[in-house]
């Protein structure tokens, strides 16, 4: 594939995750306690489908920064870079792979919060 491609995928999927963390953390602040809506986090940059999802859910999801969720069947815009690793209700949890996958996770803000950290600690 494309490298171009490739890091235009991950770039979606990794926008559309920014844009959940928020979502996920003002939940948080109010103490949700119900399904969030959540944007779908496929490929396709004009998706604009919703998943509700608990914080729980979206946490499970969000603890491997290569995992995004999709509405059934958008896990074809990421044109073969991702594989669905589980099947839920209303949802599809995807991994992506080899280039993407390695793009996404560099993308992910809290692996920058995590190297940060740990930089800051190595100083002390």
């Amino acid at each position: 594939m494309d490298r171009l491609v490739e890091e235009r995928i991950a770039q979606n999927d990794a926008t559309f995750r920014n844009a959940n963390e928020r979502i996920g953390a003002a939940a948080g602040v109010y103490d949700v306690n119900m399904p969030i809506p959540f944007i779908c986090e496929c490929a396709d940059p004009t998706c604009m489908e919703i998943v509700r999802l608990d914080l729980d859910q979206y946490e499970e999801i969000r603890a491997n920064s290569r995992r995004f969720f999709n509405i059934p069947g958008h896990e074809a815009a990421a044109q073969g870079t991702a594989v669905v690793v589980a099947q839920r209700e209303g949802y599809v949890i995807v991994e992506e792979t080899g280039l993407t996958g390695d793009l996404v996770d560099a993308l992910d803000e809290r692996n920058r919060d995590e190297g940060l950290e740990q930089a800051t600690a190595g100083e002390q």
